[in-house]
């Protein structure tokens, strides 16, 4: 089994635009494509705010076919098209990949 633990450090006043967009889409998408997801919680720092989340796989490769499916998903190619020239939610990020 591999986990993700996933840090998105969020761009100042963007706050609940990240999270809508996590609950609203990505959770969706991610069970849509078989990803399960733990999450998400909201940490402050003494600097900002981060949204954590865990994604759980089977393996390396059932990692990679899964986040495949999830990018070239149509619904996600909007998400990140209507992103396009806007201020990013996300400022900055980190993933520690955890297996057992």
């Amino acid at each position: 089994m591999i986990a993700e633990l996933r840090f998105y450090t969020i761009t100042p006043g963007h706050t609940p635009a990240l999270f809508d967009q996590f609950e609203g889409t990505s959770l969706r998408l991610f069970a849509k494509h078989g990803i399960t997801a733990y999450g998400p919680w909201l940490r402050r720092l003494t600097k900002g705010e981060q949204l954590v989340y865990m994604l759980e796989f089977e393996d390396e490769e059932d990692k990679a076919r899964r986040w495949s499916a999830f990018r070239e998903d149509p619904e996600w190619q909007k998400v990140v098209a209507a992103g396009e020239g806007q201020v990013p939610h996300v400022a900055g990020s980190e993933i520690v990949e955890l297996s057992r």
